[in-house]
């Protein structure tokens, strides 16, 4: 078999789309509600990661009791009051960032490392190893991931690490799935055949051709899912299989003041709105991604 590789229009899109992707990046900066994501999120970061520094009460923040405090109402001396500890619930909102964002990323890193490669190689090879691949992934696929999480979390024991584990298990099937999608539509791609009549080994392809055209659909799908994902691990500390007292945590904080969210809004109503601005910010930037570097949309 010969292959040409003269005519621009065979060579792999990454390598012929370098223009389109600037006029993204440029058509991405341009949009409000992409702005507005990647602010949210980076204060947000910025915030959980300098919160012993920024956090008014930063002993407080991190589980020490202040009894005599307790109950008060958002005032000058506690912006967002104190809890049924006397704790400051600012203070607690900011470290309670960490565990949120920290585990939401992990989750969904490790989801990617796990999935991709596996749907890639079922993908490419086909036959009884994309059959056998695609039914395992269908397995986990029949249980709605944050019941499968919780079975898994409540399973291994309540923790932090524990539930990011049980949602990364939860979460690598949906990748695996995109990662095969991508790859059989690529594999009989022009460059592919010729990079396999020059003799370059599959792993190389998978890695150099099929994995740098599959980053776009993986990045959208990754940054869409970190919010989601922010849900799931709140929803799970919520539940009590997540975070442990007296760790901060926004689903913690949440569940602690659901029995006074009458009369004391303020304990689970601030890391409610921490929740709500974290999964609306990494939807925006991810429905924003899409829509800027979906070649159907021409980079808008």
């Amino acid at each position: 078999m010969s292959v040409s590789l003269d005519s621009p229009e065979q060579l792999p899109e990454a390598f012929r789309s370098t223009g389109m992707r600037s006029r993204a990046l440029r058509s991405l900066r341009r949009d409000p509600g992409a702005l507005l994501g990647a602010i949210v999120i980076t204060t947000l970061v910025f915030v959980a990661l300098a919160a012993p520094l920024l956090a008014p009460y930063p002993a407080q923040g991190q589980g020490e009791a202040n009894v005599p405090a307790r109950d008060l109402a958002p005032s000058a001396e506690h912006l967002f009051g104190t809890d049924h500890l006397g704790r400051d619930v600012l203070s607690r909102v900011m470290f309670g960032g960490r565990p949120a964002i920290g585990v939401a990323l992990a989750v969904v890193i490790l989801a990617v490392l796990i999935g991709v490669p596996l749907g890639m190689v079922a993908g490419y090879r086909g036959g009884w190893l994309d059959e056998a691949l695609m039914r395992t992934t269908d397995l986990f696929l029949a249980f709605p991931p944050l019941l499968l999480a919780m079975v898994i979390s409540a399973t291994l024991g309540a923790s932090l690490f524990h539930a990011g584990l049980a949602l990364a298990i939860s979460w690598w099937p949906w990748y695996a799935r995109l990662a095969r999608t991508v790859t059989q539509s690529l594999k009989h791609e022009p460059f592919i055949d010729a990079a396999r009549v020059f003799g370059v080994r599959e792993p190389v392809i998978l890695a150099r051709h099929v994995l740098r055209n599959a980053t776009t659909p993986i990045l959208v799908q990754a940054t869409i899912d970190a919010g989601t994902v922010i849900l799931a691990v709140g929803a799970l500390a919520f539940l009590g299989l997540a975070a442990q007292p007296p760790t901060p945590d926004w689903g913690l904080m949440v569940a602690e003041g659901r029995t006074t969210v009458v009369t004391e809004w303020w304990i689970s109503t601030f890391p409610g709105l921490a929740i709500f601005a974290a999964v609306l910010a990494f939807n925006l930037l991810g429905d924003a991604l899409r829509d800027v570097l979906d070649p159907r949309t021409g980079g808008r």
